[in-house]
Formats: C-alpha cells, sequence, structure tokens
C-alpha cells in the first residue's frame, strides 16, 4: 500500500494529504464550535469571499487576506482559519473551482491562524501591526500557492525548478502584499474597534445565559 501511494504523482499525493488535513479540522472544528460563533464565522467567510470577487481582474490584488487576519485576531486562530478556509471555497464558486482551491483554503486558512495568534500574545496590535503581517502573507500565500504550482506543472522537481517558480511569481505576491499594506492602514482603525465591540457583546449574551 505504502509503494502503491508513493508511486502517485507527488501533485495527487500531496493534494491527498492536505484533503485529509482540512477534513480532519473540520472534524474538530465540529465538534469544539460554539452554536453563537457559527453566524459570525459564516457571515465574516461571505464578506471576504465577496470582496475577492470584484478585485478579480487585477492580478494578486483582493481584501481577503486582509479580513481573514482580521477575523481571527477578533475570534481567535480556530474560527480565523475556518474564515479563511471557507471563504477560498466559496468565492471559487464564482471564480472557479479545481486543485488549487484546497491550496487556497490551506494558505488563506493559515493566515487566518496567524491572525489569531497576533490577538493571543499582542491583543492591543493596531494598523501598523497589521499592515507588516498583511504584507508579510503577501509573500507566504504565495509561497504556498507556488508549492502547488511547483508540484503539479514542473519537472523535475529539484531546487532549482522550485526557486524558479517562486522567482516568476514575486511581482505578483509583491502586489499582494502592497495591497494588504494599503488596506491595512485604511481600514483597520474604523473595522477593528466594531468587531472588537461585537465580540464583547457577544461574550456578554453568552454569560447571561449562563446557569
Amino acid at each position: 500500500m505504502l509503494e502503491y501511494l508513493l508511486a502517485l504523482p507527488w501533485s495527487l499525493l500531496s493534494l491527498g494529504i492536505l484533503l485529509l488535513a482540512l477534513a480532519v479540522f473540520a472534524f474538530f472544528y465540529e465538534r469544539r464550535r460554539e452554536s453563537r460563533e457559527v453566524p459570525v464565522v459564516a457571515a465574516l467567510a461571505a464578506l471576504a469571499a465577496a470582496g475577492r470577487v470584484p478585485f478579480a481582474a487585477i492580478p494578486s490584488v483582493q481584501p481577503t487576506t486582509y479580513l481573514v487576519l482580521l477575523a481571527g485576531f477578533v475570534f481567535g486562530p480556530v474560527p480565523g482559519f475556518t474564515v479563511g478556509a471557507t471563504a477560498a471555497l466559496a468565492s471559487n464558486f464564482f471564480l472557479g473551482q479545481g486543485p488549487w482551491t484546497p491550496w487556497q483554503m490551506l494558505a488563506w486558512g493559515l493566515s487566518g491562524a496567524s491572525g489569531g495568534w497576533l490577538g493571543r500574545f499582542l491583543p492591543q496590535a493596531g494598523a501598523r501591526t497589521f499592515a507588516v503581517l498583511g504584507f508579510v502573507w503577501g509573500y507566504l500565500f504565495g509561497a504556498i500557492m507556488n508549492v502547488w504550482n511547483w508540484l503539479t506543472y514542473v519537472y523535475p522537481l529539484d531546487l532549482t525548478t522550485f526557486l524558479a517558480v517562486e522567482a516568476s511569481g514575486i511581482w505578483f505576491d509583491t502586489l499582494h502584499a502592497v495591497g494588504n499594506v494599503l488596506l491595512a492602514l485604511l481600514l483597520t482603525d474604523r473595522l477593528l474597534p466594531r468587531l472588537l465591540r461585537f465580540r464583547a457583546r457577544l461574550r456578554v449574551e453568552v454569560l447571561r445565559e449562563a446557569p
């Protein structure tokens, strides 16, 4: 069985592992999720997905990464991952599903989780911090998607071809990173306080219902 799996193309093998990892995450999220958290996560995922569609004509520029980071920061790593993964899946119903979708789900999911970890370790973070994190994720997102491109379309799979794939996407990744910075600087001071107030109100309501 192991020999059969190892004989598969790396693109199929990596895709299978990735889908399994996403399925495991979905299983554990279903076990721990709170009923009041579900509509919030769904709404933020829908917003992040909808924000991607109008910018489809501009290569690599979209508000999705920034919104996912913001969602993770406010509601935590697991909801942040869920928002990112769901946004990728939902937006691709408009932009096109394919073998790249699970990789986008992973990339945006991890960006949302990183926003959640930022919220835990640096809860007073502001626009500049989000700008820095968004800039970094512009390149990290591109690197993850380049791995998919490298495994699927490139031969041979070696360091030289991997670096060539990374270099070919540098300008798109830069546009993504710069777009994230601009969105963070322009929107964080307006959106973040509102989301934090909503989170505080949500927690108060849950406490009031406790026996």
